[in-house]
C-alpha cells in the first residue's frame, strides 16, 4: 500500500516537472520567435532606408515664429542679432569696455574684467576678417532666442603684438550659439557658445 503510495507521488511529481518544463519550451520558444521577427522587421527598415537621405532641421522659419511672435520681421532681427555680434567682437578686439547695448549679465561681467586684464598684461583675443556663411533662429520667445551663426575668420591669440596661437594668415570657420535676451526692448547677448571650428585648409 505504501509502495503505491510512494509511485502514485513520484509519478505525480514527474509529471507536473514535465508539465513545468514543456510550458516553458513553449514561452520561450514563443519569445525567441518574436524577437526573431522583430530583428527581421528592423533589418528590413534599415534595408529599405540605406538609400534615404534624412534632413535635420536648421532653424525656426518666419512662420514658425511669427506664430509666436507676430509683430517681428523676422529678417530684419537676425541681421540686428548679427551686427550686434560682430559689435561684440570689435570691442573685444579694441579693448572697448562699453558693453552697453551688446551684452547683459555674466557674459558682460565677463568681458569688462576680461579686456581689462588683457590691457594690463599685454594679451589680446582677436576674432578679425569676418565672412558671414550663415545664421538662423533655433529656438525664440518673446523674452529669450538662441542665435546660430557660422562665420569664416582669423582667430588669433597675441602676448606684446607677437601672435602665439592661431592665425592671421589663414582663415578658419567657427559655428557659435548665441543666446539673446530681451531687456527693455532690445536683445542683448547672454550667452555665448563655440560648437565647432576648422582650419578651412583641412
Amino acid at each position: 500500500m505504501l509502495s503505491n503510495i510512494g509511485f502514485i507521488i513520484v509519478v505525480a511529481i514527474t509529471s507536473i516537472t514535465i508539465i513545468i518544463c514543456s510550458i516553458g519550451i513553449i514561452i520561450a520558444s514563443r519569445f525567441q520567435n518574436k524577437q526573431k521577427k522583430k530583428y527581421t522587421e528592423v533589418n528590413q527598415l534599415i534595408n529599405k532606408n540605406k538609400g534615404a537621405r534624412f534632413s535635420v532641421k536648421e532653424g525656426l522659419t518666419k512662420e514658425e515664429i511669427n506664430n509666436i511672435d507676430n509683430s517681428v520681421n523676422a529678417d530684419i532681427l537676425m541681421s540686428e542679432l548679427y551686427s550686434k555680434y560682430v559689435d561684440m567682437e570689435n570691442k573685444i578686439k579694441t579693448f572697448d569696455t562699453n558693453f552697453d547695448d551688446i551684452l547683459t549679465g555674466h557674459l558682460k561681467e565677463f568681458n569688462i574684467s576680461r579686456i581689462e586684464n588683457f590691457r594690463s598684461n599685454g594679451f589680446a583675443d582677436i576674432t578679425d576678417g569676418i565672412d558671414l556663411i550663415g545664421y538662423t533662429i533655433t529656438e525664440y520667445s518673446k523674452e529669450k532666442l538662441t542665435f546660430r551663426v557660422t562665420i569664416n575668420c582669423f582667430s588669433y591669440k597675441t602676448v606684446n603684438n607677437q601672435i602665439v596661437s592661431g592665425s592671421n594668415l589663414e582663415k578658419i570657420q567657427k559655428i557659435l550659439l548665441l543666446t539673446y535676451e530681451n531687456v527693455n526692448g532690445k536683445w542683448l547677448i547672454s550667452t555665448y557658445n563655440k560648437i565647432y571650428e576648422r582650419k578651412l585648409s583641412d
